[in-house]
């Protein structure tokens, strides 16, 4: 009888895992305490020279989910940002107590696909990254989500 060194190697891995796969299975899903609450959305007052793209109007929302707030942003808007520039403004309510930043989606030039997306504490969102030879001239905002306060 010969030892081939994969066959046991992968029967000694195969045991441990396919327990840890049967204890996942049995599991009960987690329930977050305290819920989850979302507020409704808010649309972003855009500054002059933005301009939200044809159904996907700039959106936020805060959620709470147990005891933690978190921002989360939607739609979209067309620019011509030749440096960092502020391009809305969050509706008092929404303002944040720190600086806020995360990442957002933007048109792929020169390899460069994301922008920074920042709010300070008097709700100005701006958006860094853009420059002449590689202007940002969309911004997607559908994947921001972040610890709010």
């Amino acid at each position: 009888m010969s030892h081939n060194r994969r066959r046991v190697l992968g029967a000694a891995l195969a045991l441990p895992a396919t327990l840890a796969a049967a204890n996942l299975l049995a599991a009960a899903p987690a329930v977050a305490a305290g819920g989850v609450e979302a507020q409704p959305w808010t649309d972003l007052v855009l500054e002059p020279g933005v301009a939200a793209q044809t159904g996907a109007t700039p959106q936020v929302r805060l959620i709470t989910i147990a005891g933690t707030v978190f921002l989360q942003a939607r739609g979209s808007v067309t620019c011509n940002l030749v440096g960092d520039t502020k391009i809305a403004t969050l509706p008092t309510g929404l303002r944040p107590t720190a600086l806020v930043r995360a990442t957002a989606p933007r048109n792929n030039s020169q390899g460069i696909n994301a922008c920074r997306f920042e709010v300070n504490t008097a709700g100005s969102l701006t958006v860094y990254g853009g420059n002449g030879g590689n202007p940002i001239t969309w911004v997607q905002f559908d994947s921001v989500q972040t610890i709010w306060r």
